[in-house]
Parts: structure tokens; sequence; C-alpha cells
């Protein structure tokens, strides 16, 4: 199943009220799985509600997460999952996305 966009830009993924997921680049309904793979691939993507076009991305990226870590693939620690959650509210949450970003960009790098 190809997954890139036929103009080579963000692949528009719609989610309909029934919770599925539409490829509108490939005109074809997928799963998790197949974001999750996107994700490996480096292909850019963007979910949106079908009905409202609001962004949802951010929510099916932390669900993918979510079910990968209730698969037993847990690479995010409780003590981790604390501190994250302990940080919301805080006056550094708004450097946090930045900083986990670039500490995850550095880390692949080597």
């Amino acid at each position: 199943m190809a997954s890139e966009s036929k103009n080579g830009g963000t692949v528009i993924i719609k989610k309909y009220a029934n919770r599925r997921l539409y490829n509108t680049s490939t005109s074809s309904y997928i799963t998790l799985d197949h974001l999750a793979q996107m994700v490996k691939e480096n292909v850019d993507f963007k979910v949106l509600d079908a009905k409202t076009g609001a962004d949802l991305t951010h929510a099916i990226l932390t669900q993918i997460i979510m079910d990968e870590e209730a698969a037993g693939e847990q690479m995010l620690p409780t003590n981790f999952l604390r501190q994250l959650i302990s940080m919301y509210g805080n006056s550094m949450q708004a450097f946090l996305p930045s900083y986990l970003e670039a500490s995850m960009d550095h880390f692949r790098e080597n």
C-alpha cells in the first residue's frame, strides 16, 4: 500500500465518527498499525476529523503509543510518565516539548 501523497506532501487521514481512518491519498481505510508504519517510514501525515476538520494528529499519535505500551512494548518507564504528568500546569510546561523533541533528535542521530 502506497503511503505517500500523490504530490509528495502531507498525507491527509480522515477520522470518521465510527473511528475508521481513511487515507485520502490511497483512497482506502487504514488502521492505527498502518499509521505507525507510516511514522516509521517518515511519511508526513495529518489526521483530521471528517466532520469538523479538527486536527486529531496529536491524539492519534498518543493513542498509538498507548497501544504499543499496552501490548508490552514498554519504552516509557513509570517514573518518566509520572514526571511528565507532573509537568502539566508547571511553569516549565511550555519548554518541555521543544526540549524533548531536541533530545530525541540528538538520541536518534547517535
